[in-house]
């Protein structure tokens, strides 16, 4: 009963932040920029793909020169607009990070990428690449280091070769990925993170530890982990909704439902695997080595999208760029920013709660200061500790592995809530 009774209230939580994002279509801008933007961080959204995964929640399209020049002038316009209107002075960016698309497809452009921003703005960070292990050829490696690139994320997805073809659409070998993954090692980055997947079909929970010994043995800085979403708009979506991948393999003609026992489960023994390889918690999804020393693309507190449907968080505004190369570039020549659509965030204590416990926890100031502002959070977490959800770490509270796994649920639940409701109001357009 207490189970049914937490799912309940897990399920309640993730719909209230859920709700936070609904999205409008965007007509007036300038009360975005009412207070000035001094410190923040850049989303450039690289909008292209040498090929399209059936999985992929963020398509993009299809590569040509052509379009990539286009891209890059109206990238370095939407600098100019919003470097103009954030702050009076050059505004400080603490992070840069490439996100794709297949950002690598313009490794020969990121030194003017660079530029532009260095143009624009006061940037005082590091540069983060997301990059597919197919283009990081020696040559792609060297340049990258060459321009002060110091992160990478490896879109790894998974090491298992009947899952990456079968599944993924990936037909790659598993000794090619590996041997790639160590000389990006031996190249000296800061950090290299990879992805890797849960939850696909015909996955077994001996493929999913396989593949986290792989990574773990290679030693990367950092690993992300995340479940499969059956997202309605992706092409993996369509065709399991026909067919069902067992786990031997084969094709059947049922339904392919995700079982969330079996998703918590596989969950569960991410984050106890993970743990015994001295991998520490960075957030729900996500483990590393060495924590503090990486951000995720939608993790700083303010960032700036930039490219076709690329998202950002300004002022406490949910941004979604123009859905196409076309319309974007379409919008810059009116001299207008492309924001096609805008989610105003409601930021409710609740909301900072769980958000603070997505990232390993929230330590005793910040909850007292969450406790003064809403009355609730105290109820709140008390009914966490007493359902052994919650504990004290020294000064922070944190998640139980118990917790980690409801909250497994509800982050996928929320993403797929935002996601698609993103891509609802692109078309919609």
């Amino acid at each position: 009963m207490v189970d049914r009774i937490t799912l309940w209230a897990v399920n309640r939580l993730a719909d209230k932040v859920a709700s936070s994002v609904s999205f409008s279509r965007a007509t007036d801008l300038e009360n975005m920029f009412k207070t000035e933007v001094k410190r923040t961080a850049l989303n450039i959204r690289v909008p292209f793909c040498a090929s399209r995964c059936p999985f992929c929640a963020f398509p993009g399209e299809l590569y040509s020169n052509s379009y990539a020049k286009i891209f890059l002038t109206g990238l370095k316009e939407e600098m100019k607009l919003y470097s103009s209107l954030i702050s009076q002075n050059k505004a400080v960016v603490e992070r840069v990070y490439l996100s794709g698309g297949t950002p690598t497809l313009l490794h020969k452009e990121f030194g003017t990428i660079q530029d532009q921003v260095s143009e624009h703005f006061s940037f005082q960070g590091k540069v983060a690449l997301e990059a597919s292990p197919a283009d990081l050829k020696d040559e792609v490696l060297a340049s990258l280091k060459d321009l002060g690139i110091s992160q990478l994320s490896i879109g790894v997805q998974s090491f298992n070769e009947t899952l990456l073809a079968k599944v993924l659409g990936r037909p790659a070998k598993r000794e090619n990925l590996v041997s790639t993954l160590k000389r990006v090692m031996d190249y000296g980055f800061d950090y290299v993170n990879i992805d890797l997947m849960f939850s696909l079909p015909g996955q077994t929970k001996e493929m999913l530890l396989e593949d986290l010994k792989t990574a773990a043995d290679i030693r990367v800085n950092g690993i992300s982990t995340y479940p499969l979403m059956m997202l309605p708009y992706t092409a993996l979506s369509k065709t399991c909704a026909r067919e069902r991948v067992d786990k031997g393999g084969k094709i059947n003609s049922t339904l392919a439902d995700q079982n969330q026992a079996e998703e918590t489960e596989n969950y569960l023994a991410i984050v106890n695997y993970l743990r015994e390889r001295t991998y520490k918690f960075r957030t729900l999804w996500s483990f590393s080595l060495n924590p503090g020393a990486y951000e995720g693309p939608y993790e700083h507190d303010s960032f700036i999208g930039l490219g076709p449907r690329a998202w950002g968080v300004i002022n406490n505004n949910f941004t979604l760029n123009a859905p196409s190369t076309e319309d974007y570039i379409a919008t810059l020549k009116e001299g207008k920013l492309p924001v096609f659509a805008y989610s105003e965030l409601r930021d409710y204590p609740t909301a900072r709660l769980a958000r603070r416990l997505y990232y390993g926890g929230i330590d005793k100031h910040q909850l007292n200061e969450l406790k003064s502002a809403d009355f609730n959070i105290r109820v709140l977490t008390g009914l966490l500790r007493i359902l052994g959800l919650v504990r004290w770490e020294e000064d922070f509270l944190k998640m139980t592995d118990r917790a980690l796994a409801y909250g497994n649920l509800a982050t996928k639940k929320i993403a797929m809530a935002t996601l698609s409701r993103m891509d609802e109001i692109l078309k919609a357009g």
